[in-house]
């Protein structure tokens, strides 16, 4: 996640939305509770015949439905409430970070990179020159960066732009190669 990312993020919004699928289970469970509370009993009581007990397996999947909603819903919630606990930490972590580089006289830019003054005081008999620093300060970690954007998790292809040669061949599936951009992708290689 970016700078600009994470200091727009609001993690109530995923609260919210854990809140609702609360609120959906709990629905579900009440609905759950008066089909086999209310419904169920109230059909044995009063009716019989064939009918009634095809009602009552109905009913029965009915209820497992509404109970199978309530346990998602419940699963979903637990992990929104979990996503905006750990995105919050984070957020308050780099406010954190953003109030001390202000405090020393840095500027945080918009993109995340902290611009820093030259040295009031001489270091090995030079005074140190300002400058700007980002998250990624080598050559070789901003490679690694360039290639992490165009990383794909499916291991049959290569998401370089142009670049559409296959990890290695499916059996069966020709090259496996992805026409990008309506331009015609090479061939596997070797």
């Amino acid at each position: 996640m970016d700078y600009s990312t994470l200091t727009a993020l609001k993690p109530s919004a995923f609260e919210d939305a854990a809140e609702g699928y609360r609120s959906t289970a709990n629905m579900a469970q009440a609905a759950k509770d008066h089909i086999e509370n209310v419904v169920a009993p109230g059909m044995r009581e009063s009716l019989e015949g064939v009918a009634v007990d095809v009602a009552h397996k109905e009913l029965r999947e009915l209820a497992a439905n509404f109970q199978y909603t309530q346990t998602e819903c419940g699963v979903i919630s637990t992990a929104l409430n979990a996503l905006a606990y750990d995105l919050a930490a984070a957020k308050r972590k780099l406010e954190a970070a953003v109030a001390d580089a202000r405090a020393e006289n840095f500027t945080v830019n918009p993109g995340g990179s902290v611009t820093y003054p030259a040295g009031p005081d001489k270091v090995d008999g030079k005074i140190p020159q300002g400058g700007t620093a980002s998250g990624v300060t080598t050559p070789s970690a901003q490679d690694i960066n360039r290639q992490a954007a165009f990383f794909d998790p499916n291991p049959y292809f290569a998401r370089a732009p142009g670049d559409c040669r296959p990890y290695r061949r499916r059996p069966g599936r020709g090259d496996g190669c992805r026409r990008e951009m309506g331009a015609e992708a090479p061939g596997p290689e070797g």
